[in-house]
């Protein structure tokens, strides 16, 4: 009898265990720690150890999102620490889960490579047509494949020629040039460089407000891990490809036509059979902000599948389907903002259901296991300050909720 007892009392255990506490120790787990490093960690929080950092980042000029490759061969992430000798104010990136193969995907070569490439002289004539109200007439420009940027002052209605000595020739195609002025960015689409000449690029003028955060923010692999899709500063989103042309500045559209609005989450199929598919955030059509779902290239609006306001203009904090196809999480802040959590949609049922009940705290950006079983996920004090955030995991159906790491932004699981 007591025997009995006994395997029923361990077997009511084991059931409660599987239940409460999802399985989640298989993969790995990529975070940001003060936007100034990368790290991995394993699901059950053993073995965090540093991935990557640079000299030349800081807080101001750092990290933002993580995302594997679906093999789990290389880790892309957004990172500004080059930003100040960069077209972009940040770039994705990429790199083995052991270290090694850094290099760059947007706007690539990485400047590390320049030394490889043959050099040319650029002369550049740069005015100022801005108000004096607008800036202080300091500047940085800087041509792309150039050794070093240039600061120069230039009061308003002021012009000055500057000369880049040393630009590495990516080929038969412009290098485009940029000035910089704090976060703002103007941008012209430059000249040839010739290896070995001096050329003139046409005069460059500094006109109108300039672009905010114009860059490569939080990268998205294809299934098939042939292409990295991006977002701008202002939610307009592009793709690269996996092993990009050196010198290649083109502009990839993923939509067709006119970029969606409020387009700041989206998420490739998973997949082969969803591959060419595409979630994301629309929320300029009038009565709510809603999710759809498209092919690649094709135009908006595609097929609506939810609705996660009624409120136009508002942005999900996170969007990604489930490995399996068969749904989405997303995770969205309240009207009032005093709380955001993760909720799950079903393809197959239509059904929305809440997986996280957080009150007075921030479910913010989510990365769901490769077994589709777990999600870790960024919960903070405050909806947009990076301070104060922890990374936890819990179930996709919202059981076992625990913590895996203090002071974590921007997970990322991969196999």
């Amino acid at each position: 009898m007591l025997y009995r007892s006994l395997t029923l009392l361990l077997f009511l255990t084991f059931c409660f265990h599987q239940s409460a506490s999802p399985q989640a120790t298989q993969g790995t787990i990529a975070y940001v720690r003060g936007s100034t490093e990368i790290r991995l960690i394993s699901p059950d929080g053993a073995n965090d150890r540093r991935l990557w950092t640079h000299p030349d980042i800081t807080e101001e000029l750092g990290l933002y999102e993580l995302a594997w490759r679906p093999d789990g061969g290389e880790l892309a992430f957004s990172s500004s620490h080059a930003a100040i000798a960069s077209f972009y104010h940040a770039d994705i990136y990429a790199i083995k889960p052991d270290g090694s193969g850094f290099r760059k995907l947007t706007n690539a070569p990485d400047r590390g490579e320049f030394s490889r490439y043959p050099k040319g002289t650029v002369s550049v004539t740069v005015r100022n047509y801005q108000p004096g109200s607008v800036s202080s007439g300091t500047f940085i420009i800087y041509v792309a494949g150039a050794d070093e940027p240039q600061q120069v002052v230039l009061p308003a209605g002021a012009s000055k020629t500057l000369v880049f000595k040393s630009v590495a020739d990516f080929g038969k195609h412009v290098q485009p040039i940029v000035a910089m002025f704090g976060k703002y960015r103007w941008f012209t689409a430059g000249t040839d460089v010739q290896a070995g000449r001096n050329v003139t690029a046409p005069v460059f003028n500094i006109s109108g407000e300039g672009i905010d955060l114009f860059g490569a923010f939080r990268p998205v692999w294809r299934s098939d891990g042939s292409r990295v899709s991006y977002r701008s500063g202002l939610c307009v989103v592009s793709s690269v490809p996996a092993n990009p042309v050196p010198g290649d500045y083109s502009f990839n559209p993923l939509f067709g036509g006119k970029n969606p609005m409020g387009t700041c989450t989206w998420d490739w199929g998973p997949t082969p059979a969803t591959a060419n598919q595409v979630i994301y955030t629309e929320n300029g059509s009038g009565g709510g902000s809603h999710i759809y779902r498209m092919t690649e290239g094709g135009t908006h609006p595609g097929t609506k599948l939810a609705t996660f306001t009624d409120i136009d203009y508002q942005i999900l904090s996170d969007l990604h389907w489930l490995p399996d196809a068969s749904g989405m999480l997303y995770s969205n802040v309240t009207l009032m903002r005093d709380s955001a959590n993760i909720f799950r949609y079903d393809f197959a049922t239509k059904r929305t259901t809440q997986v996280t009940r957080l009150e007075n705290e921030f479910a913010r950006a989510v990365s769901i296991s490769p077994d589709g079983r777990s999600v870790v996920f960024e919960r903070c004090k405050s909806y947009e300050d990076e301070k104060g955030c922890d990374l936890w995991i819990t179930g996709t159906d919202g059981s076992g909720l625990r913590l895996l790491v203090r002071n974590g932004l921007r997970p990322a699981w991969g196999k």
